[in-house]
């Protein structure tokens, strides 16, 4: 499969090992990790690892994220006269 980015969620009752543990695993397959917020990693790997990732303690969730086809909107930002 080609290289996709997913949206990674991490149980709440997760450790920080096992957070570091699927950080790693992400790695060592080839991923990317673009953002880690909160309970979230967004990272781009190729999606036939999906199910190694899913299998790792800690993952409540593993998904595809599509951002194509999507505009970026222009935030302008105007003085007061």
């Amino acid at each position: 499969m080609p290289v996709e980015t997913h949206l990674v969620r991490v149980a709440d009752n997760a450790t920080p090992s096992q957070i570091e543990g699927i950080l790693k695993a992400l790695v060592s397959i080839g991923g990317r990790v673009d953002v880690v917020a909160n309970k979230s990693i967004i990272a781009t790997f190729d999606g036939d690892y999906s199910d190694v990732i899913k299998r790792k303690p800690g993952v409540l969730l593993v998904g595809g994220v599509n951002f194509r086809g999507r505009t970026v909107r222009k935030v302008v930002k105007r003085s007061s006269q």
